[in-house]
């Protein structure tokens, strides 16, 4: 006597060989992105600890309220791009970097974060 079938198809039926491809999720443009760990903990009040891995785009203009990478006095940083009296500035949410010509340089768009989590302890 043969096996009766009753009931739904499972939904996941069809994906189960489909695996996640984070290229294709998270790179726009390939020449133009690159893969930054942020060392330090300046951005976790805006939620990006250290340790985050920040996909970056240097294609991409940033706009208002985007993170970016910059070049500051010759260190690379992420900062929150925002307004303040109509002028563009960089925050890590306690201090502001006001752009200073020639020595402040938009490196790129963060497009992504991608955090670990350590259960370890």
């Amino acid at each position: 006597m043969g096996a009766k079938t009753t009931g739904f198809a499972s939904p996941a039926q069809g994906y189960e060989e489909q695996g996640i491809d984070l290229n294709r999720l998270l790179i726009r443009n390939p020449p133009a992105t690159y893969f930054l760990r942020l060392e330090t903990s300046d951005m976790a009040s805006l939620g990006l600890p250290r340790g985050s891995l920040l996909v970056v785009d240097r294609s991409i203009d940033p706009a208002p309220n985007q993170y970016v990478w910059i070049r500051h006095e010759d260190q690379f940083l992420c900062r929150l791009l925002i307004i303040d009296g109509g002028k563009p500035v960089f925050t890590d949410g306690n201090t502001i970097i006001v752009p200073i010509p020639d020595q402040t340089e938009v490196f790129g768009t963060v497009i992504a974060s991608i955090q670990a989590y350590d259960n370890a302890h």
